[in-house]
């Protein structure tokens, strides 16, 4: 079914706030040490390219799953979790970078469409393969990030670029985790040995990442 890939101005709002907060999270997990060694001490720089190394991989990840799910005909739009971005920023900053629950929202989906007057259920059949599939999109999108931008640090050496790859493998791993709303929990009652090849997957570019 071909996907035609909608949004809208809700769906946009959502992603910037949530997109924003993430990477203000984020930062102080990549630079502890300049930032907390004496007192707090925040630069915009680290904003600065936590938001590029984050918003592709938030963003591109959220996409992922839209259009997988779009393409089974299902409607999904991303919505901030308000209470995962408090837990973001705060943990943060209570462990002085030292964790970051990177949950602050999700890609919603349902069987519905929608009309000039709202929304209407249509019967589309959601079973746990289709539901694993849509869940697998995020952390596949976030492994081939990481790639990229591994390789463009080993051609480049900014550390933007290696900002990125840890980044991107990290939130493939959190949100394999099999828990709660987490994409892990999908592809777990789906299949236990893709997502058991996804996490050896996933680990294995997080370390590559890190030395």
């Amino acid at each position: 079914m071909k996907s035609k890939f909608k949004t809208s101005a809700r769906e946009i709002q959502h992603i910037i706030v949530a997109l924003l907060a993430l990477a203000f999270a984020f930062s102080l997990v990549l630079f502890p040490k300049e930032i907390f060694s004496n007192g707090f001490n925040y630069q915009p720089k680290f904003f600065v390219e936590t938001l590029i190394a984050v918003g592709f991989a938030f963003v591109l990840h959220e996409l992922g799953h839209k259009f997988v799910a779009e393409k089974y005909g299902l409607w999904a739009e991303f919505r901030m979790w308000p209470f995962g971005i408090l837990l973001a920023v705060g943990m943060a900053l209570i462990s002085r970078g030292g964790f970051v629950f990177a949950a602050p929202g999700a890609t919603m989906i349902a069987p519905i469409r929608e009309t000039k007057n709202g929304f209407v259920m249509k019967k589309v059949n959601i079973n746990l393969e289709k539901m694993g599939k849509i869940g697998l999109a995020g952390p596949i999108v976030n492994n081939i990030l990481t790639l990229i931008f591994a390789i463009a640090f080993s051609l480049l050496g900014l550390t933007v670029f290696k900002t990125g790859a840890q980044v991107n493998a990290w939130l493939a791993i959190f949100n394999l985790l099999p828990f709660a709303i987490l994409d892990g929990q999908k592809i777990w009652r789906w299949s236990k040995g893709i997502w058991a090849g996804e996490m050896l997957i996933s680990a294995a570019l997080f370390f590559l990442s890190v030395i």
